[in-house]
């Protein structure tokens, strides 16, 4: 009876334990998943803030401080979302675009090989609501440790922003027909900037302001011309030379000009109201500044207005002309 008192005895601790072990290894699962932080580094280990005079930088992402971010195990890329997260905890507005790996990214935009030289390598899942502020809105899975999920050269770069607004394309619209939907390209119309607020993770459109002293001189505004319309329509596009000029007080003395305020432009050329009310055209955009015809122009400097809104009116938009026919 003793013998087997000792050997149930036994087996009740043997089962205990292996419980115990089991529950340890939960928590520490689940005390690892409520716990994951974020860090930018670059080059030997340099920590990325949002205290830079630059709009936009990059850099590895450091999980947990210990290791380099993998892909996703299944393929592909993490949402913006999570990116965005990624960015806030650095203190940035958030993401832009997709993430980069480590091999296509410039040496100075992220971690040295050496520095990184005995880190691990491990992969996240986490459901994130739309347009998180915090990692702790996220619902996080396991954090995956296993080496062979990729090597340094598949590990994540980020770009991060402290600009809240991205230029990301542009069109030139027209109406006659009142049309309020559709394909409305047109080669002289009303060029909108399609526009992403890296705050509000949406995207939207906006005219852009003509007024003269938002730009010192016609040229400028020539340059602008050229390099949206070329973006839309193709570097072949035939186009004449041709804007408008501005004395110091402002007032216009014209050579030819294609590019004309919104006002200026009969109804067949241009957007109308109702088009924009409709499909919620804004109007942020208070100037874009291109160094030459050739830009391109998302890479072009801007300026918004915080108004939104009422940053102007519609009648002092920019329209263009694009073609010469």
């Amino acid at each position: 009876i003793n013998a087997e008192y000792g050997d149930s005895l036994g087996q009740t601790f043997h089962f205990s334990f292996t419980m115990l072990r089991i529950l340890c290894s939960l928590l520490l699962l689940l005390g690892a998943a409520d716990s994951v932080t974020f860090q930018l580094r670059k080059r030997n280990g340099t920590l990325v803030s949002n205290h830079t005079s630059y709009d936009t930088v990059f850099g590895s992402v450091i999980v947990n401080n210990s290791s380099l971010l993998c892909p996703p195990a299944a393929g592909g890329n993490y949402s913006h979302d999570l990116l965005n997260v990624i960015c806030r905890e650095s203190g940035f507005v958030g993401a832009v675009l997709s993430a980069r790996s480590h091999r296509v990214v410039n040496s100075n935009s992220r971690v040295s090989c050496q520095w990184a030289w005995n880190m691990t390598y491990v992969s996240v899942q986490a459901d994130c609501p739309s347009n998180p502020v915090h990692w702790g809105e996220c619902d996080w899975g396991d954090i995956n440790y296993e080496k062979q999920h990729c090597n340094i050269d598949d590990t994540l770069v980020v770009q991060c922003t402290n600009r809240r607004y991205n230029l990301t394309g542009f069109e030139i619209l027209a109406n006659p027909n009142g049309e309020l939907s559709g394909n409305l390209t047109s080669t002289w119309g009303t060029p909108l900037a399609i526009v992403y607020d890296n705050k509000m993770d949406r995207t939207f459109r906006s005219v852009i302001r003509h007024h003269g002293y938002a730009y010192d001189y016609g040229y400028e505004l020539e340059y602008l011309r050229w390099s949206i319309c070329k973006h839309i329509f193709g570097p072949n596009t035939y186009m004449r030379s041709g804007y408008s000029s501005y004395t110091k007080s402002y007032t216009k003395s014209y050579t030819k000009s294609y590019t004309k305020r919104h006002e200026e432009v009969g109804y067949q050329n241009k957007l109308s109201c109702g088009y924009m009310m409709e499909n919620d055209v804004l109007a942020v955009i208070t100037s874009i500044r291109c160094n030459s015809k050739h830009d391109d122009p998302t890479k072009c400097e801007f300026q918004y207005s915080s108004h939104s809104f009422y940053a102007f009116e519609f009648d002092d938009a920019i329209n263009f002309r694009c073609t010469d026919i």
